[in-house]
């Protein structure tokens, strides 16, 4: 009778705890709102197969898909069809493999397995001004823009003497490496060429407690080495302290190269996304009706916003296609591609390109 009574009792608890955790499921899932206007709530599903009946991996990727998913329905809203396409890749390796950047909280409202597949449903709290902003960078990734070969040039010195050393060079090298583009010593053959001066002098060792104090002024002006286009300047003084002379005038260089260097890159790639211009170098032209006809031609491609001649002479022009889209190495494809006239090209840089009418 006592065991009759106890497992009655037991069924009924069971009974009791199984809705109260199904009663505090469903509440949680509801419980998941945007918290403010930079947020937004979706729903997501994800499935992954089961490999060797390994139950539990299959759930976490079939999580972390559901999590990628939600993602992709926020960036689907907040980004045209034509960006999307384009930015596919980088938009995978950059933000739907990281979600846990960009989702707030989530819950799991069903998770079930349906043949070799597990699926796992979630409601998520997305962090979409944060997407907003990667998105935004992205626009910006150097390798969209033809991945412009970076070169340097800067000049130091330290008291009034010429310097070998490269502190501010090294620092805004890392800098620009940081912002994905392409660093190279070769200055003959960059794309975009930073010169500069950074210039260190004593200032003080008074009232220091024994630290020696430097001023530096560091400018540096970047430029498209094609067009000799100036893109940006910046220019900075600042102080550094430390123990000794050298040390404190390495300290007062640094310390301008940092500062330079926190926008330094993202100003050049926006000078170049919104001014990307392309120098196109054509030889074998017979006339200057020949290229009245090949401008008006590349005119016509999509990704051409317009072309201008700068020069012409002994059968060779020199045409600036400013661009609404891609770069030099799509354009060249498609001016191969052109059925109105036949042109070989003999080089493709970032913002250059020669060819040849045939």
């Amino acid at each position: 009778m006592i065991n009759k009574s106890f497992s009655l009792l037991l069924a009924v608890y069971c009974c009791l705890l199984t809705y109260v955790l199904i009663g505090c499921a469903s509440t949680a899932s509801h419980k998941i709102k945007a918290t403010a206007p930079n947020t937004e709530v979706v729903e997501a599903e994800g499935m992954a197969p089961i490999t060797n009946n390994d139950i539990n991996g299959a759930k976490k990727t079939s999580l972390h898909e559901a999590m990628k998913n939600a993602l992709g329905l926020v960036i689907g809203v907040y980004v045209s069809q034509e960006a999307l396409v384009s930015k596919a890749m980088l938009i995978e390796d950059n933000i739907t493999s990281q979600t846990e950047g960009y989702i707030e909280k989530y819950d799991i409202l069903k998770e079930w397995r349906e043949g070799e597949f597990y699926k796992t449903k979630i409601k998520a709290l997305v962090r979409k001004e944060d997407l907003s902003a990667k998105l935004k960078t992205l626009d910006l990734e150097p390798k969209k823009l033809g991945n412009p070969l970076v070169a340097f040039n800067i000049d130091e010195s330290i008291d009034g003497k010429s310097s070998e050393t490269k502190y501010s060079e090294s620092e805004l090298k890392n800098k620009f490496v940081e912002a994905g583009f392409v660093v190279s010593d070769d200055v003959k053959n960059s794309d975009i060429l930073i010169n500069g001066k950074a210039d260190s002098n004593f200032n003080t060792d008074q009232g220091l407690g024994g630290m020696i104090s430097y001023r530096a002024s560091v400018s540096c002006k970047a430029i498209k080495t094609g067009s000799n286009d100036v893109i940006t300047t910046f220019e900075e003084t600042v102080g550094g302290v430390d123990v000794t002379k050298m040390a404190a005038a390495k300290a007062a260089i640094l310390n301008g190269a940092k500062k330079i260097g926190q926008n330094f890159p993202s100003t050049v790639l926006r000078f170049l996304k919104e001014r990307s211009t392309v120098r196109l170098t054509i030889s074998n032209i017979e006339s200057i009706n020949k290229l009245n006809d090949f401008v008006r031609s590349v005119r016509s491609l999509i990704e051409v916003r317009d072309c201008f001649v700068r020069n012409y002479s002994n059968n060779v022009a020199s045409v600036d296609l400013d661009l609404k889209r891609g770069s030099a190495s799509d354009i060249a494809k498609r001016l191969e591609q052109n059925q109105n006239f036949s042109l070989k090209i003999a080089k493709i840089g970032a913002y250059d390109i020669e060819a040849e009418l045939k």
